[in-house]
């Protein structure tokens, strides 16, 4: 089978400025690209998220709501969830305990309703496989 070397998800906005600052500013993500009318951030490792200016890009902001989810796995969902709250981020779930599926977790929106995740595996095994302390 062909290697996989990364992946990329890309979002796309009509107001690029304002998802910029929020990847950049407020969630703290490395820049690793700057194409102009596209920014690729490192989210970790080779992971990355990649904002585009929906009138260059192939596809278009979202319309309604997001169709799309991104989690971001962390050692602590309530240190992410405090810096969310303190930047004014909207936070769509309360926190959550999923003991069922042995995982604590969150929900927030993007500036632009982008659908995303902060979650951490509680089990030992599953916490050594996405890199968890």
């Amino acid at each position: 089978m062909p290697e996989i070397c990364s992946q990329i998800t890309f979002f796309y906005y009509r107001n690029f400025e304002r998802a910029r600052d929020f990847y950049e500013r407020i969630m703290g993500f490395e820049l690793a690209d700057d194409q102009g009318t596209c920014r690729i951030y490192r989210v970790q490792g080779t992971a990355f998220l990649g904002i585009v200016d929906e009138n260059h890009g192939h596809c278009s902001a979202p319309v309604n709501e997001s169709s799309v989810l991104v989690t971001l796995v962390v050692n602590d969902v309530r240190e992410w969830w405090e810096h969310l709250r303190r930047e004014n981020v909207t936070i769509t779930s309360e926190l959550l305990l999923k003991p069922e599926i042995s995982i604590e977790a969150f929900f927030f929106e993007d500036p632009e309703g982008y659908a995303l995740e902060v979650q951490s595996f509680l089990k030992p095994e599953l916490r050594k496989v996405f890199s968890q302390e």
